[in-house]
């Protein structure tokens, strides 16, 4: 039998969904668990010299498209440990062929895309991701830095997404030289980012870039 404070939280619940109804991919979330996220996982992998992508869950998949929203365009709190659980599960195979703790670093935003959204996505991901980690990885945030604005990729054809990003990425040698580097994005499609992202690591002298989208 319910509590009164249970009963409680389910009828403000239902009285702010009438004053504020739920975006349709927001209610999604509610229903969704990491069990059914987990199933989904297909884990496809693209391999090339010293790096490595590997794409997770399938975006065509309505649940999926529904949780990527709700973490690209709202920094949703239901999305955001549903995404981070999946991602976590891959970045612990890598760290478990690592001899020392790999760096955790999130796919950058230029900061005139960061002022116009107030928070880069990849970023959220990648905090709640290493907050599970503990000691494995390091966090840093800051190993690649956007040099130049690109035209956003959604919506590009495939032609224009593999030339639009090329060259606009940096990575700091002092952080990433001779390390063992994850990369983590929301999404990939034809792998241009996360390769530019590759490029720049590997220029700075990281010793291998492992890549990891969480859809695709």
């Amino acid at each position: 039998m319910r509590s009164v404070a249970s009963r409680a939280r389910i009828w403000i619940s239902a009285l702010v969904d009438t004053i504020i109804p739920p975006r349709e991919d927001e209610r999604a979330l509610r229903t969704m668990t990491q069990q059914e996220l987990s199933a989904l996982v297909h884990r496809s992998m693209r391999e090339e010299d010293h790096a490595s992508v590997c794409s997770l869950l399938p975006y065509r998949d309505v649940r999926v498209k529904a949780l990527v929203h709700e973490l690209k365009y709202h920094r949703s709190g239901d999305a955001l440990p549903l995404a981070a659980d999946i991602v976590r599960e891959e970045c612990l195979g890598i760290i478990s062929e690592s001899l020392s703790a790999p760096l955790l670093i999130p796919i950058p935003m230029h900061p005139t895309r960061a002022r116009e959204r107030g928070f880069n996505q990849t970023e959220a991901l990648c905090e709640e991701v290493a907050s599970g980690l503990g000691a494995s990885v390091r966090y840093e945030p800051s190993a690649l830095v956007r040099v130049r604005a690109t035209i956003q990729q959604q919506g590009l054809p495939r032609r224009l997404r593999l030339t639009n990003v090329r060259f606009s990425m940096s990575a700091q040698r002092e952080l990433v030289e001779g390390r063992s580097c994850i990369v983590i994005d929301d999404v990939t499609t034809t792998g241009a980012t996360l390769r530019e992202a590759q490029r720049a690591l590997l220029c700075a002298g990281a010793a291998e870039v492992r890549c990891i989208a969480l859809a695709d």
